[in-house]
C-alpha cells in the first residue's frame, strides 16, 4: 500500500504538465497568428479560429486542473487508508471516477487484508510467549524462522540474542539432537523422540518435530523432562535405599530368632546376647518407620508448625541432657553458648528435633577427645537468627557437601551404619527449616571437622 499514493501522484503531475503543454502550444499559435498576418477577410477568420482554439485549451486546462486535484485528493485519502467512493465532483462519473472506486475497494481489501495478517501474527506471538516448552520453526534448509523464547535457556545462549536467521546447528551441535532433526527431514514424516544435550547445561529433551500444513516449514517442539527424570531417579534411589535399610535389621531379626529356635534356651547367656541384638535391631527398625513418616508427612505439609515466639536456650539445654550419656560415653565434650533472653518464631517440638538431629550428627562424627559447640546469635539487624553446631570430627569432603541434606545420604556408608543412623535426620532438618521460612548450609574441612548452621526468624519484640 506504501506506493499507491506515489504511483498516483506522478500520474497527477503528468496530467498537469500535458494540461501545460496543451494549453501554450494554442495560445502560441493565435499569437502568432495576430502577429504576422494582415488583418482582412481571411485574415480575421485565423484570429477568430486562434481565439477559439485558445478558448478550447482553456478549457481543457480547467478539466485537466480538475482531475489533477481529484488525483492529489486521491493520494492524500489512499495514504490515509480511507476508502474512495467517486465521484469527487457533481455530474455523471467519468473514467476517473471508475477509476476512483477500483482504488478505493483496492484500498479497503489491502487495508482488510493487512488488518488480518496482523492480527494473526500477534496471536501467533502471544500464542508462543505463552508456552513453557520451547519452540523453534525452521525451513526445509535447517534456517531457524521463529523462536521463543524457553528456547534461549533450553540451550544457554543469551536471552536477548536473536535467533532467527541462524542454522540450527549453530543452536546447537549435539549429535543427538541434530540427528533427530535430519531423520524427520529425510523421512518427512513427524518424529518423537528422548535425547539428552551435553552442552553447557544438561538437559533432558522429549522432541518433537513435524512439518507445517503446506510443508514449507518445520516446527520443533521441545518439552523438558529434565526434572521429571532426576525425581523418578530420587525415586528409584529413595525405593532402593528404603528396601535395603529395611532388610538389614530384619535380616539380623530373623536370622537371630531362628537360631532361638533351633538351638532352643539351654544356654542363657547366649540366648540373652541374641535377643539383645533383636531388641538393637527392632528399635532400629522403628527410628528408621518413625523418620521416614515423619519426612512424609513434612513433605506432604500434613504435620503442621505452629509458630510462637519461644526462648532458644532451654530447648537447647534439654536436648544436651538428653544427648549427655552418648556424649561421656564417646569421649566428647558439649558446649554451649546461647543467650538467655534469645528468642525465635517457631515451633517448639519441631526445633527440638532439628537441635537433636546435628547435635546427635556432630557426636557420632567426632572422635575421642574430640569437642561440639552448639551456639546462636541475632544477625541482620535482629530479623534473623543463626544457630550452628560445630564439631572437631573427621571432616566432609567438598564434593559431598551439596548433597547432605538427601534421603540416605551418606559419606561414609560403613561408618554410618556402625552407628545405627537412618540417613534421614538432616532430610528432616532441612524440611523443618524449610517450613519456618529459614535455611540450611554446611561448612567442612577434611580432618578439621563441620559447622551446620541453621537460620530461623527472630521473634518479634514484645
Amino acid at each position: 500500500m506504501s506506493r499507491v499514493p506515489k504511483d498516483v501522484g506522478a500520474a497527477g503531475a503528468r496530467i498537469e504538465l500535458r494540461a501545460i503543454v496543451r494549453a501554450l502550444l494554442p495560445a502560441l499559435s493565435a499569437w502568432l497568428v495576430v502577429a504576422t498576418l494582415p488583418v482582412d477577410g481571411d485574415g480575421w477568420r485565423l484570429v477568430t479560429a486562434a481565439a477559439i482554439a485558445a478558448a478550447v485549451a482553456t478549457w481543457n486546462v480547467r478539466r485537466d486542473a480538475l482531475r489533477v486535484a481529484r488525483l492529489r485528493e486521491w493520494t492524500r485519502r489512499v495514504h490515509a487508508g480511507e476508502r474512495i467512493s467517486p465521484p469527487l465532483r457533481e455530474g455523471p462519473p467519468d473514467p476517473l471516477d471508475h477509476l476512483s472506486a477500483d482504488l478505493g475497494e483496492m484500498t479497503a481489501a489491502l487495508g482488510e487484508g493487512q488488518t488480518r495478517l496482523e492480527n494473526e501474527r500477534d496471536r501467533l506471538e502471544a500464542i508462543l510467549a505463552a508456552m513453557v516448552e520451547g519452540v523453534i520453526v525452521i525451513d526445509v534448509h535447517g534456517t531457524i524462522l521463529r523462536a521463543n523464547a524457553p528456547v534461549a535457556g533450553t540451550f544457554g545462549v543469551a536471552a536477548d540474542r536473536a535467533l532467527a536467521g541462524l542454522r540450527l546447528w549453530d543452536l546447537s551441535r549435539d549429535v543427538e539432537f541434530n540427528s533427530v532433526v535430519r531423520d524427520a527431514l529425510a523421512s518427512q514424516r513427524p518424529t518423537v523422540r528422548e535425547v539428552e544435550l551435553r552442552g553447557v547445561t544438561q538437559r533432558h529433551l522429549e522432541v518433537t518435530v513435524g512439518p507445517t500444513a503446506d510443508g514449507s516449514a518445520w516446527v520443533l517442539v521441545f518439552h523438558d523432562v529434565t526434572e521429571t527424570k532426576r525425581l523418578e531417579r530420587v525415586r528409584t534411589d529413595f525405593v532402593a535405599n528404603v528396601s535395603h535399610e529395611l532388610r538389614t535389621p530384619l535380616t539380623a531379626i530373623k536370622g537371630f530368632a531362628e537360631t532361638l529356635l533351633s538351638s532352643g534356651f539351654d544356654d542363657r547367656e547366649r540366648a540373652l546376647h541374641f535377643v539383645s541384638i533383636i531388641d538393637r535391631q527392632a528399635e532400629r527398625l522403628s527410628r528408621l518407620i518413625d523418620d521416614l513418616l515423619i519426612l512424609s508427612d513434612l513433605e506432604l505439609g500434613k504435620m503442621p508448625v505452629r509458630r510462637r515466639a519461644v526462648e532458644l536456650q532451654p530447648i537447647v539445654r534439654e536436648v544436651m541432657d538428653l544427648l549427655a550419656e552418648p556424649a561421656r560415653r564417646g569421649g566428647v565434650a558439649l558446649e554451649m553458648d546461647v543467650a538467655v533472653d534469645l528468642r525465635v518464631q517457631g515451633d517448639p517440638d519441631r526445633l527440638i528435633q532439628v537441635v537433636s538431629n546435628l547435635l546427635d550428627n556432630a557426636i557420632k562424627y567426632t572422635p575421642p577427645g574430640g569437642r561440639v559447640r552448639i551456639g546462636a546469635h541475632v544477625v541482620e539487624q535482629g530479623s534473623t537468627v543463626e544457630l550452628s553446631v560445630e564439631d572437631t570430627g573427621t571432616g566432609i569432603p567438598a564434593d559431598d557437601l551439596p548433597r547432605l541434606a538427601e534421603r540416605f545420604y551418606r559419606v561414609d556408608k560403613a561408618r554410618i551404619r556402625e552407628l545405627g543412623g537412618t540417613g534421614l535426620g538432616l532430610s528432616i532438618v532441612k524440611h523443618i527449616v524449610q517450613a519456618h521460612g529459614g535455611s540450611l548450609r554446611f561448612a567442612s574441612r577434611v580432618g578439621v571437622g563441620t559447622t551446620v548452621t541453621v537460620t530461623l526468624p527472630a521473634a518479634p519484640d514484645a
